[in-house]
């Protein structure tokens, strides 16, 4: 009976055009909106909130940041000896942007490199790796530390252009690297939803998410849960709720019951 209220009042609430939209995310599971509200335990009301304020970044709202960012910095992307690359690990979320990248501007498809190409670029030349998100900033910095401060060299100039940045993840990257950065959106506090500066949530409201959202969490383990209501086209960052990702995680529900939490949109890394 509740199942059949659930779909009536979706349905109501002009439901398929909540599914249209997070369509837009490769890896959407279609028709389980419903499902996935069931193990939330939160109303409607909530939920409704929740998928009206979530943002999924396709491909052309992607490529105009880019344009912003470098119409914004042309005096850098003009430099003879400006290249431009992927930041982070091979294949992931740095790549897809840098494919973006590649497809946005007019820039010489010549200064787009590879990471294993830094080491033998010119001394002097700047170097802009670009990225779709700094959260917490914490990955940012130990990937800089850990991999790129051993590629390039000590003349290079070094930028991170980024389409999302909080300011708290900025300012740790600034102040823990030498690299100067180029954001994109800033994500203020008041989108950061479990912050009383939240113009969308009620305190009541929001104990109730963080409290869904801690239950797909492990005690004493870092958490780069910011309370974000934001994918990109082709995953979604690990500053966003959890509830929307966290696909296949062993959780224990408000009955004692071990089950295993079915993402809305799972993280495809």
């Amino acid at each position: 009976m509740v199942s059949l209220v659930d779909k009536i009042y979706f349905l109501w609430k002009n439901g398929k055009n909540l599914e249209t939209k997070l369509a837009s995310y490769q890896g959407y599971r279609h028709n389980k909106i419903i499902e996935w509200k069931s193990q939330t335990g939160l109303p409607w009301s909530i939920i409704l909130k929740l998928l009206n304020h979530f943002e999924i970044y396709s491909a052309p709202k992607i490529r105009a940041t880019i344009k912003q960012i470098v119409d914004d910095n042309e005096l850098i992307f003009s430099k003879e000896n400006c290249f431009i690359t992927g930041f982070g690990n091979a294949g992931k979320s740095g790549d897809i942007i840098l494919y973006d990248f590649s497809h946005t501007t007019n820039i010489n498809q010549s200064k787009v490199k590879k990471t294993w190409e830094l080491n033998s670029l010119p001394e002097g030349s700047t170097i802009i790796f670009v990225e779709d998100i700094i959260g917490t900033g914490t990955q940012s910095v130990d990937y800089i530390q850990n991999k790129v401060n051993q590629i390039i060299k000590p003349s290079h100039e070094p930028y991170l252009l980024s389409l999302c940045a909080t300011p708290h993840g900025l300012k740790r990257v600034q102040d823990n690297t030498h690299f100067k950065v180029m954001p994109g959106i800033i994500l203020e506090e008041e989108h950061q939803h479990y912050s009383n500066k939240s113009k969308i949530f009620n305190e009541k409201e929001r104990k109730k998410i963080i409290e869904a959202n801690n239950r797909l969490k492990k005690q004493g383990s870092y958490d780069f849960d910011l309370g974000l209501l934001l994918a990109f086209y082709f995953t979604i960052p690990n500053n966003a709720m959890p509830i929307f990702w966290k696909d296949g995680y062993a959780y224990v529900d408000k009955n004692g019951k071990e089950k295993n939490w079915i993402a809305l949109l799972p993280r495809r890394f």
